[in-house]
């Protein structure tokens, strides 16, 4: 797909030149490592990024594979340290997944790819005359997936998803693994999404979930990131934005155990694993 023609300012949304400029703005975007970068710095200053991505990670392919490698390992030692039924929780959020995106056609977003698990399932999974647009708040982020994940049929664009620099109803899915539990305002998530949807798209989130009033909860109020963390809030949101026949699919209730990784949840907090849709 011609990636452009979709690709708006996220400020105005005004059309960019053939140079990335938002001729309404005069702000000049550009292109970093094959991804194009549409992100506002200031619209968009107070969203961490989780992972950190130099430009010596993306030196050479070599180089981003032996970065790779290294996160292999923490990776690894990670899903060591989750419980059995955390384990189970996400096999079967995964199954349910597989069955949805098998579904799929026309254009569809990955929100929030950032390193690249929804993308690679997509990827193998999905019908293969799809088209894929990857995105995240991070270029270094999408770069760094682009290396590892390249693929004809995906394209790699850095927006906010606050503040998407997409066009109204350009995709025909969009698709997620935990973005509302990472991007902060999930009212305005929601609303974006809403946007860039077409009239009759689907949305498909995946995620785990937290209880109103548990610690987690609470730390993740603290973060900023507790509405998109909650089910019946997200929910809320979603219908709010305007979407219809949203369903919350609990695959599995799981403790969460003590893990050094993680932020949240807290340990000994009950979460939930959920497949959210939603319709356009």
């Amino acid at each position: 797909m011609d990636i452009k023609s979709i690709i708006t300012c996220p400020i105005c949304h005004t059309d960019l030149d053939d140079t990335l400029r938002c001729p309404n703005c005069n702000i000049q975007y550009s292109i970093y490592h094959g991804v194009y970068d549409i992100v506002n710095r200031e619209l968009s200053e107070n969203q961490k990024i989780l992972w950190k991505i130099s430009d010596d990670d993306l030196e050479t392919k070599a180089s981003t594979e032996i970065r790779w490698q290294a996160d292999a390992e923490w990776i690894k030692d990670y899903y060591s340290r989750l419980n059995d039924d955390t384990r189970e929780g996400m096999r079967l959020q995964e199954l349910k997944m597989n069955e949805l995106l098998g579904s799929l056609y026309g254009c569809v977003c990955d929100l929030a790819t950032g390193m690249g698990g929804m993308l690679t399932t997509l990827i193998n999974v999905a019908p293969k005359d799809i088209q894929i647009v990857a995105t995240d708040i991070s270029k270094q982020v999408l770069a760094y997936t682009k290396i590892l994940t390249d693929n004809e049929r995906v394209s790699y664009v850095a927006t906010d998803g606050r503040c998407m620099s997409i066009k109204d109803e350009s995709f025909d899915f969009i698709v997620s693994r935990a973005a509302f539990g990472n991007i902060p305002e999930s009212d305005k998530v929601a609303k974006e999404l809403h946007r860039i949807l077409k009239t009759g798209g689907r949305l498909i989130v995946e995620g785990s979930y937290i209880e109103l009033g548990s610690a987690s909860y609470e730390l993740a109020k603290r973060e900023g990131l507790a509405d998109g963390m909650v089910e019946e809030i997200l929910c809320e949101y979603l219908r709010g934005a305007g979407f219809s026949k949203i369903e919350s699919i609990v695959v599995k209730e799981a403790v969460w155990a003590e893990n050094p990784y993680d932020l949240l949840p807290v340990a000994g907090d009950k979460q939930k694993f959920c497949v959210i849709q939603a319709v356009k």
